[in-house]
Protein backbone atom coordinates (compact mmCIF):
# COMPACT_ATOMS: atom_id res chain seq x y z
CA UNK A 1 0.00 0.00 0.00
CA UNK A 2 1.08 3.28 -1.24
CA UNK A 3 2.11 5.87 1.55
CA UNK A 4 0.99 9.20 1.16
CA UNK A 5 1.93 12.34 3.51
CA UNK A 6 -0.90 15.25 3.62
CA UNK A 7 1.69 18.76 3.68
CA UNK A 8 0.12 21.58 4.61
CA UNK A 9 -3.13 23.57 6.44
CA UNK A 10 -4.10 22.40 9.47
CA UNK A 11 -7.57 21.36 8.75
CA UNK A 12 -9.02 24.17 11.19
CA UNK A 13 -8.04 26.44 8.35
CA UNK A 14 -8.93 25.19 5.56
CA UNK A 15 -12.20 22.94 5.92
CA UNK A 16 -10.77 19.55 6.87
CA UNK A 17 -9.36 18.95 3.88
CA UNK A 18 -7.38 15.40 4.84
CA UNK A 19 -10.29 14.00 5.89
CA UNK A 20 -11.63 14.17 2.41
CA UNK A 21 -8.64 12.32 0.94
CA UNK A 22 -8.07 9.92 3.78
CA UNK A 23 -11.65 8.19 2.78
CA UNK A 24 -9.75 7.44 -0.84
CA UNK A 25 -9.26 3.74 -0.26
CA UNK A 26 -5.92 1.83 -1.54
CA UNK A 27 -3.60 4.13 0.57
CA UNK A 28 -2.03 4.97 3.99
CA UNK A 29 -1.95 8.45 4.94
CA UNK A 30 0.31 10.28 7.48
CA UNK A 31 -1.23 13.60 8.23
CA UNK A 32 0.91 15.38 10.38
CA UNK A 33 -1.82 16.81 12.77
CA UNK A 34 -1.68 12.90 14.41
CA UNK A 35 0.94 11.39 13.38
CA UNK A 36 3.36 13.69 15.07
CA UNK A 37 4.03 14.94 18.54
CA UNK A 38 3.16 18.59 17.80
CA UNK A 39 4.63 19.86 21.34
CA UNK A 40 7.44 21.58 20.33
CA UNK A 41 9.94 21.86 17.09
CA UNK A 42 11.99 19.76 19.04
CA UNK A 43 9.37 16.93 18.60
CA UNK A 44 7.55 17.84 15.69
CA UNK A 45 10.48 19.02 13.22
CA UNK A 46 11.86 15.40 13.51
CA UNK A 47 8.35 13.59 13.24
CA UNK A 48 7.18 15.40 10.27
CA UNK A 49 10.41 14.73 8.30
CA UNK A 50 10.28 10.55 9.48
CA UNK A 51 6.60 10.46 7.60
CA UNK A 52 7.85 12.51 4.30
CA UNK A 53 11.08 9.86 4.16
CA UNK A 54 8.68 7.10 4.86
CA UNK A 55 6.02 8.54 2.51
CA UNK A 56 5.67 7.33 -1.58
CA UNK A 57 3.51 10.52 -2.72
CA UNK A 58 2.97 13.97 -0.94
CA UNK A 59 -0.24 15.89 -1.39
CA UNK A 60 0.53 19.52 -0.59
CA UNK A 61 -1.97 22.34 0.20
CA UNK A 62 -0.36 25.53 0.74
CA UNK A 63 -3.58 27.37 0.59
CA UNK A 64 -3.74 30.72 1.27
CA UNK A 65 -2.21 31.59 4.84
CA UNK A 66 1.68 31.72 5.03
CA UNK A 67 3.04 28.45 4.69
CA UNK A 68 6.59 28.25 5.44
CA UNK A 69 6.88 24.60 7.22
CA UNK A 70 4.42 23.40 4.18
CA UNK A 71 7.34 24.79 1.45
CA UNK A 72 10.27 22.83 3.30
CA UNK A 73 8.05 19.46 3.30
CA UNK A 74 7.70 19.96 -0.37
CA UNK A 75 11.65 20.64 -0.53
CA UNK A 76 12.58 17.62 1.67
CA UNK A 77 9.93 15.39 -0.14
CA UNK A 78 11.33 16.90 -3.60
CA UNK A 79 14.88 16.09 -2.86
CA UNK A 80 14.17 12.71 -1.66
CA UNK A 81 12.10 11.46 -4.59
CA UNK A 82 14.37 12.95 -7.80
CA UNK A 83 17.47 12.00 -9.12
CA UNK A 84 19.05 15.54 -10.22
CA UNK A 85 18.06 18.87 -9.16
CA UNK A 86 15.24 20.39 -11.60
CA UNK A 87 13.82 16.89 -12.16
CA UNK A 88 10.12 16.63 -12.14
CA UNK A 89 8.84 14.76 -9.35
CA UNK A 90 5.45 13.09 -10.27
CA UNK A 91 4.81 11.75 -6.65
CA UNK A 92 4.16 15.26 -5.82
CA UNK A 93 0.82 16.75 -5.84
CA UNK A 94 0.52 20.29 -5.13
CA UNK A 95 -2.41 22.15 -4.68
CA UNK A 96 -2.18 25.68 -5.58
CA UNK A 97 -5.65 27.80 -5.55
CA UNK A 98 -6.07 30.54 -7.70
CA UNK A 99 -6.46 33.10 -5.67
CA UNK A 100 -2.85 32.40 -4.40
CA UNK A 101 -0.09 35.08 -4.05
CA UNK A 102 2.57 35.59 -5.57
CA UNK A 103 1.57 35.15 -9.06
CA UNK A 104 5.05 34.80 -10.47
CA UNK A 105 5.98 31.75 -8.27
CA UNK A 106 3.68 29.07 -9.90
CA UNK A 107 5.76 29.05 -12.91
CA UNK A 108 8.14 27.71 -10.31
CA UNK A 109 6.19 25.69 -8.46
CA UNK A 110 4.90 24.04 -11.81
CA UNK A 111 8.50 23.03 -12.51
CA UNK A 112 8.76 20.46 -8.92
CA UNK A 113 6.02 18.68 -9.29
CA UNK A 114 1.67 18.46 -10.24
CA UNK A 115 0.14 20.83 -9.89
CA UNK A 116 -3.74 21.49 -9.47
CA UNK A 117 -6.12 23.69 -8.67
CA UNK A 118 -8.98 21.83 -6.12
CA UNK A 119 -9.04 19.22 -4.18
CA UNK A 120 -10.87 16.96 -6.58
CA UNK A 121 -8.40 17.07 -9.13
CA UNK A 122 -5.44 16.36 -6.81
CA UNK A 123 -7.72 13.46 -5.86
CA UNK A 124 -7.96 12.36 -9.38
CA UNK A 125 -3.85 12.81 -9.53
CA UNK A 126 -3.83 10.88 -6.31
CA UNK A 127 -6.27 7.89 -7.50
CA UNK A 128 -3.57 7.36 -10.77
CA UNK A 129 -1.56 5.90 -8.00
CA UNK A 130 -3.67 2.75 -7.75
Amino acid sequence: MKKVYLAGQPNEYDGKWKDEFKKIPGFDFYDWEIHSNQASPETFFPDDLKGIYASDIMVANPSLKPSEATWIEVGVFYRNNVQNPGDFCKNLIIIWKEERNPKWSIEFVRKVGVVVDTFERAAEELNKFK
